[in-house]
């Protein structure tokens, strides 16, 4: 019997739990003594669990996180810091992982659940997200540690007026490429335990990235009346969103019709930006959100016109 395959029942799956709580435990005695190697641990520490995950059944996964938790905090001489910036995020972040993670050849089952990877990225990189926010209020309160003014003196920022309005922009791309290294490591890795594993792709992938891109264009808008340190945040999510459908369109269907219109209607929010100088420059880079809406609409659109013509056909 293959360690590393599907396990049915409890007893099936001890060998496997046992094997990856006893790899956490490494990259836990390693994250404490040797503080250097955070930052590479943080970008693999995922994976085993999320392999985990994916070959047991997930009630028997909260038994695994049961068990690593309070090992890990033994074997770090409570090292509670690093059990909460680090091991607990990567428990939650490799489960969620997992639920995008589909045998192929499973593919059609009704009982399986399906969740486009692009929709799983974008998910993701806004729960690590606000993980990183409340850990760093954690930081503030419990180890009197202040994050935010430590990156700000870093950069010599702490008297920039606008430096607080793009902090929560910078704590997003730090989540969103540390989901992505995530992401590409255990989509090449693993496949070296069971090839017909892959995340999911829905056939409707393109217009789940446009539907999104709509949503988010709302969440912009209303944080730009109530919260405009998050604006910028949703500003970039759109640019992602579109650059994800510019390469769907692009890699399936050879068609450059979606980037020719991004790329012209780009020039109406820098006319906006560069003639409306009433608005204030934070509120008015705002506008360039145009080019992923009015992209995202396009495609929509051109999506409908050939389901119509198709059905008439």
């Amino acid at each position: 019997m293959k360690l590393v395959e599907y396990k049915k029942d409890l007893l099936s799956s001890l060998p496997l739990i046992s094997l990856i709580v006893a790899i956490d435990l490494v990259l836990v005695l390693l994250g404490t003594f040797l503080p250097f190697s955070i930052l590479f641990i943080s970008l693999i520490i995922s994976f085993p669990s999320t392999v985990l995950a994916v070959f047991i059944k997930k009630r028997y996964y909260l038994l695994y996180v049961f068990v690593a938790s309070i090992l890990s905090f033994l074997v770090s001489f409570g090292n509670i810091s690093f059990i909460i910036y680090y091991f607990l995020p990567s428990l939650l972040l490799s489960f969620i992982f997992s639920l995008g993670l589909i045998n192929v050849e499973k593919i059609n089952e009704r009982k399986i659940l399906k969740i486009d990877k692009y929709l799983l990225i974008i998910t993701l990189s806004f729960i690590n997200l606000f993980i990183q926010i409340g850990l760093i209020y954690i930081g503030i309160y419990l180890f009197n540690y202040n994050f935010i003014e430590m990156f700000l003196s870093l950069f010599n920022l702490n008297n920039n007026p606008y430096s607080s309005y793009f902090i929560y922009l910078i704590i997003f791309i730090y989540s969103f490429i540390n989901i992505m290294i995530s992401y590409f490591f255990i989509n090449f890795e693993i496949k070296k335990f069971d090839k017909s594993i892959s995340f999911y792709t829905s056939i409707f992938n393109k217009e789940i990235l446009s539907v999104l891109i709509i949503i988010n264009s709302i969440f912009l808008t209303l944080s730009s009346f109530y919260f405009l340190a998050f604006s910028y945040t949703f500003l970039l999510v759109s640019f992602i969103l579109l650059i994800f459908l510019l390469y769907e369109e692009i890699k399936n269907n050879n068609s450059f019709v979606i980037l020719v219109f991004s790329s012209i209607s780009l020039i109406i929010p820098l006319i906006l930006i560069a003639y409306l100088n009433e608005i204030k420059p934070l509120y008015s880079f705002l506008f360039l959100n145009i080019t992923p809406l009015f992209s995202s609409f396009i495609y929509l659109i051109k999506r409908l016109i050939i389901y119509k013509f198709r059905k008439i056909k």
